[in-house]
């Protein structure tokens, strides 16, 4: 463990945000070498959600996260292989399959996030109908009949994961010409340029800005289904032990860090 690790260890007491002496102050700057890897899925990061928790952890305690993004089924693979500190994630399926295996530590739930279904506002009349607008797996299935233009989320993703477990519940399997996959990176974008059908989270969709979420022609299709939650963990590797992990997931469980969880659109903090 280098010296600078083991400054973070003796700064794990500061996760309340309590005054530090001059010494361990400066202590913490030269931490800042030595910042804390973690990788996030990509809604996580396009939401602000991680940067938002990267500032205010770095705010209360002094210590430094370096962000990871990307999809999170990769992240994954390279936390078990011990090349990030640790993970913010949405996909549960995904983490207990590897958490199973031995290869994460302190897996730790700390938020639920909740996705929608947005696209042409002209099939909201249609979903009305049915009785669709807060049931996902109906909805699905109806704008599957109606051959509604929908693009999929990036291979790999926490939106994907949600996704797939979507259309299996709606007994549908996506295929062309209606369905499309990924287009890259912004998904939403694509979406509101094709006026097509997507699954965004609601901390993204509340980031992309209000012109989007004020325009007449696009918007939510379909939100409050409990298909819709996914929760949000917080994981370590197993090969690795950054003394920075702990601290952060003692913060994150701490009222500083539950305030800063519930400050952001979309995400709700445990009860504690």
């Amino acid at each position: 463990m280098t010296s600078r690790r083991r400054v973070l260890l003796q700064l794990a007491a500061t996760a309340s945000g309590a005054a530090l002496p001059a010494s361990a102050q400066a202590a913490q700057r030269r931490s800042l070498a030595d910042p804390f890897r973690l990788a996030v899925d990509e809604a996580l990061a396009d939401s602000g959600f991680a940067a938002h928790l990267q500032r205010r952890f770095g705010r209360d305690t002094g210590v430094a996260i370096a962000l990871v993004r990307g999809p999170a089924r990769e992240l994954l693979e390279a936390l078990g292989r011990g090349e990030h500190d640790g993970a913010l994630l949405n996909t549960p399926q995904a983490e207990l399959a590897l958490d199973q295996l031995g290869l994460l530590r302190g897996r730790q739930p700390v938020a639920t996030s909740d996705f929608l279904i947005v696209g042409p506002t002209l099939l909201r009349s249609g979903l009305d109908a049915l009785g669709a607008r807060t049931q996902a797996a109906p909805a699905l299935s109806a704008l599957a009949k109606a051959g509604a233009t929908f693009l999929g989320a990036t291979p790999g993703s926490g939106t994907q994961e949600l996704e797939a477990g979507l259309w299996r519940a709606a007994k549908v399997a996506p295929l062309p010409p209606w369905y499309i996959p990924s287009p890259g990176r912004d998904a939403l974008a694509a979406a509101r340029a094709r006026l097509a059908c997507v699954l965004v989270e609601r901390g993204v969709w509340a980031a992309a800005g209000a012109a989007l979420r004020q325009a007449r022609d696009f918007g939510v299709l379909v939100e409050g289904d409990p298909l819709l939650r996914v929760p949000v963990h917080l994981m370590r590797s197993f090969h690795v032990d950054h003394p920075a992990g702990k601290l952060f997931g003692d913060w994150l469980a701490s009222r500083p860090g539950r305030q800063a969880i519930a400050a952001r659109p979309g995400y709700r903090p445990l009860p504690g």
